[in-house]
């Protein structure tokens, strides 16, 4: 429905003089018709299209239903496997797969897997700096909240500077919807904790901490840009969906000193190429002004 509103006004519909009687060309805006379970629409589109044709569709959700739609009908997709290089691989082949699987090429989703930035000056004072920075994040309830996803039980009345659970998790289907974790199997994970607990030893927070979901790279300006080159020219992302670490400072250093060892090492512009935000992400037009051509199974 959205997209038939967008396409509701043709290409060059809007008036190229102050001096023409209309707004628009006539016969080029479109009544836009919709009869369906949830609503009915009936009117003209008011406003043009933007000069990008279509807004940039962005996607999130983790399930292969939500993967499947995104190959349907998304621009960009977000995810949360953007941290191990072998992890974002399987990802990225696995929506190529699905791509193709509904007609379109392999490169037409752009991959933004969503990441945390923490640079130091060496690579000691950047996992020193991330010491601090995940006290902060991850406060007593925040572990409590993090551990109770993985047991499968409500954990908030405990301490969570005190020993994990004793109780075995609770198994439950999780499909991924609404950008929850899925867990494979958490009783080979609550094991594996309560190993690492007792060798370190650790409290249930110590233990969220430092082996808890894990999102972000942590390094030096160059040593992170040398990551990060492997992961573009291996194909397992596009990009980063940066998340500041903390509010109002973490991203400070991405701009004047992590950016220049990326451009130097040519994986990050100099300049933009194009006006709009598609024509900058390399997308192709929107899905309802694509010719026949552009609709070819890859390969």
């Amino acid at each position: 429905m959205a997209r038939a509103l967008w396409d509701g006004w043709e290409d060059g519909a809007v008036a190229d003089s102050v001096g023409a009687p209309a707004w628009s060309a006539p016969g080029a805006v479109h009544q836009v018709r919709h009869k369906g379970p949830q609503f009915d629409v009936d009117l003209s589109p008011t406003l043009p299209r933007s000069a990008q044709g279509h807004p940039v569709i962005f996607q999130a959700g983790d399930s292969g239903e939500r993967r499947d739609f995104a190959a349907r009908n998304a621009d960009v997709i977000f995810s949360a496997h953007g941290t191990d290089l072998d992890d974002a691989l399987a990802f990225a082949d696995d929506i190529r797969r699905r791509l193709r699987a509904v007609g379109w090429p392999d490169d037409d989703l752009r991959i933004l897997p969503g990441t945390e930035i923490i640079l130091g000056a060496t690579e000691e004072e950047a996992q020193e700096k991330k010491r601090w920075i995940r006290l902060q994040q991850v406060t007593p309830a925040t572990a409590l909240g993090i551990a109770g996803l993985l047991w499968g039980i409500d954990l908030s009345n405990r301490d969570a500077d005190g020993p994990l659970p004793k109780e075995d998790p609770v198994v439950t289907e999780n499909d991924g919807s609404f950008g929850a974790r899925r867990i494979a199997d958490p009783r080979a994970i609550v094991a594996e904790w309560r190993a690492k607990a007792e060798a370190h030893p650790w409290s249930l927070r110590e233990t969220v901490i430092a082996l808890g979901p894990q999102r972000g790279h942590v390094g030096t300006p160059s040593g992170l840009a040398d990551k990060f080159a492997r992961f573009v020219r291996h194909g397992a992302i596009d990009g980063f969906n940066v998340t500041p670490y903390l509010i109002p400072d973490g991203l400070d250093g991405l701009d004047d000193l992590l950016v220049p060892e990326l451009q130097e090492r040519g994986i990050y512009r100099t300049e933009y190429t194009g006006s709009t935000l598609r024509e900058n992400l390399g997308l192709r037009a929107p899905l309802t002004h694509r010719s026949a051509p552009d609709r070819r199974q890859a390969g």
